[in-house]
């Protein structure tokens, strides 16, 4: 039989495995992006000025404010709600949404610059692919919890 001491430490140790810290970082690095997204949607409910700003675009005027507010402050809500969705339930179709839709909107921006000759802004697309790229890959982790749990 074990004494206190030992059945605490092991309480200890269990505590700090690397597969607890690994779903800790793991859960980090998920909350983080979700978090980023959550208060730019808001940003852009509140100050639409600076939601502007911070993408480089002029704010609009008149039903032009109203689809800016709506689509861009809409989209990244819902890619924040989405993230945090899929942290709480660990669902695993939550994240690939969210990867499906950063690769649409890289896609787009590409596709703008080919056909409408838009401005190129290479950072973006490079964020944006980057985080498709780890919500893709957070989705196949998610799912191998899923099953052990």
């Amino acid at each position: 039989m074990k004494s206190k001491n030992e059945n605490a430490r092991g309480k200890l140790e269990n505590f700090f495995s690397f597969k607890r810290i690994g779903r800790l970082i793991f859960n980090i690095l998920l909350i983080l992006p979700g978090l980023f997204f959550l208060f730019t949607g808001f940003q852009w409910l509140v100050t639409p000025e600076s939601g502007a700003s911070a993408l480089t675009m002029p704010l609009l005027s008149g039903a032009g404010l109203g689809s800016q507010i709506g689509d861009i402050g809409g989209l990244f809500l819902g890619m924040g709600l989405l993230i945090m969705g899929a942290v709480i339930t660990r669902k695993r179709d939550l994240l690939l949404s969210v990867a499906v839709i950063l690769s649409c909107i890289a896609a787009y921006r590409v596709l703008a610059f080919t056909l409408h000759d838009a401005t190129l802004i290479v950072q973006s697309i490079a964020i944006e692919i980057v985080l498709a790229f780890w919500f893709f890959i957070a989705s196949i982790k998610l799912s191998k919890i899923e099953m052990t749990e």
